[in-house]
């Protein structure tokens, strides 16, 4: 059968790597594998091929903690979360049994190293911008600097007279250029 992600799901993969873009992907993941196809998972693809769930890798040392990502998704009931399940804990989004609080989960997969985020059927193609502001976390020691792009832009118009707006439009983009013949 051949299957696609819901869309609601691929707009938050996206805000999720646009904002950790040195986080580990090790354990993510979105189609159920075997294990999954033997029982009743959002991870296996419906009727109609959509697949509900997706796993994002938790990667404290890179920025990306999904423990504090699964708590602050879960604070917001954004009507379109379904449940997450998180370090042992599953949370239901608005529809489901005690919206918002943590109950204990106990399934094999103690989802330690990822958190699992399934998306209601009838919201899975709603793509406008989930809201994951302050869900920010600051890199472990050792690990790399993430770069911040935006900041860079922003200080390059800055130091080329041009309005910081930290996005890179035809004005940026001739300077680019410029700097690099240069």
């Amino acid at each position: 059968m051949t299957w696609r992600l819901a869309k609601g799901l691929e707009t938050l993969r996206s805000q999720v790597n646009q904002m950790w873009p040195q986080r580990s992907k090790e354990s993510d993941g979105s189609v159920g594998d075997t294990s999954h196809s033997a029982r009743k998972s959002d991870h296996n693809p419906d009727a109609r091929g959509v697949v509900h769930a997706i796993d994002i890798t938790h990667d404290p040392r890179n920025g990306f903690d999904s423990y504090k990502f699964a708590d602050m998704l879960l604070a917001k009931q954004d009507p379109r979360l379904s449940y997450i399940i998180s370090n042992r804990r599953i949370g239901s989004g608005p529809g489901g049994p005690e919206p918002g609080k943590w109950r204990h989960y106990s399934g094999t997969n103690p989802h330690d190293h990822h958190v699992h985020i399934s998306i209601t059927t009838s919201r899975e193609d709603d793509v406008h911008p989930w809201d994951i502001e302050g869900a920010q976390s600051t890199p472990k020691p050792n690990a790399p600097a993430a770069l911040d792009v935006k900041a860079e832009i922003k200080a390059f118009q800055t130091a080329h007279g041009l309005t910081p707006d930290g996005l890179v439009g035809p004005q940026t983009w001739l300077e680019i250029k410029k700097e690099m013949e240069a």
